[in-house]
């Protein structure tokens, strides 16, 4: 547990020096693209490696292997599975509505009409999967 906690602490400043590192040496206007490339990913490695280091301070050693069996079953229990089965279907119900709504939006902003279709093929793409897997697991199951 001591060495996941150097590594934790190793992620962290690995993350915090390529922050500055795009922050601070990579500020020209040529760099401009890996300059935000580094601070995004420094960003998500610090946030990580804090995050992880204070949850191995936490939560004892004997409680995360506990905890990881108690996953390992809830993965395959087939009511967890019903129930992501369908959260899955309804936020993808809901967005549907979401997603047109944003897309209503864009065209009263005036926004170029290429990105209106883009946008709008996207939900259409969206429509044929949902067909074609529907098609699938009835025939499947």
């Amino acid at each position: 547990m001591k060495n996941r906690k150097g590594l934790y602490i190793l992620q962290t400043l690995a993350g915090i020096a390529l922050i500055i590192v795009g922050g601070f040496v990579l500020n020209s206007e040529e760099m401009n693209m890996v300059s935000g490339l580094f601070i995004g990913i420094g960003s998500a490695c610090t946030a990580l490696g804090v995050g992880w280091f204070i949850q191995s301070l936490v939560i004892p050693e004997d409680r995360m292997k506990q905890m990881k069996k108690q996953k390992a079953v809830e993965l395959v229990d087939e009511r967890s599975i019903r129930v992501r089965e369908r959260t899955g279907y309804m936020t993808g119900k809901i967005m549907d509505y979401v997603f047109l709504g944003f897309i209503l939006i864009l065209g009263f902003m005036g926004v170029d009409k290429l990105i209106i279709i883009i946008a709008a093929l996207m939900l259409v793409i969206k429509f044929i999967l949902v067909i074609c897997f529907s098609s699938y697991y009835f025939k499947e199951m």
